[in-house]
C-alpha cells in the first residue's frame, strides 16, 4: 500500500536479561510503599551492564534526575504491541551509571544508550524502564511526586512492558530472560 509503514518490534534493552521487579506489582507496593510503574532489570551474570536501544527511535531527553539518576528517554514510532495494535511509544531508562547518547540522536537496537548503575533513588545497580503511550510529553512520569530534573510529574499512561517488548533470540542479540524469583516480579 502507498504510504504504509512497517511496524517495528521493540526488543529487550539488556540481552541476557534478569527481571528483579515487575510492573505495578502488589508486593512491590507493599514493600516500598508506592506503585512501580515500570520493570527493573539486571543482566543475568551481573557483568555486562550495557543498555541497548530497543528499536529505531530518537532520544528526546538525556540527563539527571534526583529520583531516576542518569536518565535517557527515547521515542519509538510505529511499535507493534503483542495484541496486534501499532502505537508510538516512549521508553524511559533510569539509574544509568553513564549516558552514551545525546538529545536528538537517532538510535537503533545496535546503539548503546548507556550502562545501568545505581544512580538516583536506587538501592543497587539495575535498570528501571517505563513504557509510555504519551509521546507528546515523553519525560512526564507517574513514578515521581514532584518535578525532578529531567523528569516531570505526570499522569499514568504507562503500559506493561510485556505488551511492547519482544525477546530477539537470534544472532547477534541472542536474547534470553530469567526471573530473579523475587516476590516483586
Amino acid at each position: 500500500k502507498e504510504g504504509f509503514k512497517m511496524a517495528q518490534k521493540l526488543i529487550l534493552p539488556i540481552n541476557k536479561l534478569r527481571i528483579t521487579a515487575g510492573y505495578k506489582n502488589a508486593n512491590y507496593r507493599k514493600e516500598f510503599g508506592y506503585t512501580h510503574y515500570g520493570c527493573d532489570f539486571t543482566d543475568q551474570a551481573r557483568a555486562d551492564k550495557k543498555v541497548w536501544g530497543s528499536g529505531k527511535g530518537t532520544v528526546s531527553h538525556a540527563g539527571w534526575s534526583n529520583s531516576g539518576g542518569n536518565v535517557v528517554i527515547v521515542v519509538y514510532p510505529d511499535c507493534l504491541l503483542t495484541d496486534g495494535t501499532v502505537r508510538s511509544l516512549v521508553i524511559r531508562y533510569y539509574h544509568l551509571d553513564s549516558i552514551k547518547v545525546k538529545v536528538g540522536q537517532s538510535v537503533s537496537k545496535d546503539t548503546v544508550l548507556g550502562y545501568y548503575g545505581n544512580t538516583g533513588a536506587s538501592s543497587g545497580a539495575h535498570l528501571h524502564i517505563e513504557i509510555d503511550t504519551d509521546t507528546k510529553y515523553p519525560n512526564y512520569t507517574p513514578q515521581i511526586s514532584k518535578d525532578n530534573g529531567v523528569l516531570k510529574r505526570g499522569v499514568d499512561s504507562t503500559i506493561n512492558p510485556t505488551l511492547a517488548l519482544y525477546v530477539k533470540t537470534t544472532a547477534p542479540d541472542n536474547q534470553s530472560v530469567k526471573n530473579s524469583g523475587y516476590d516483586t516480579v
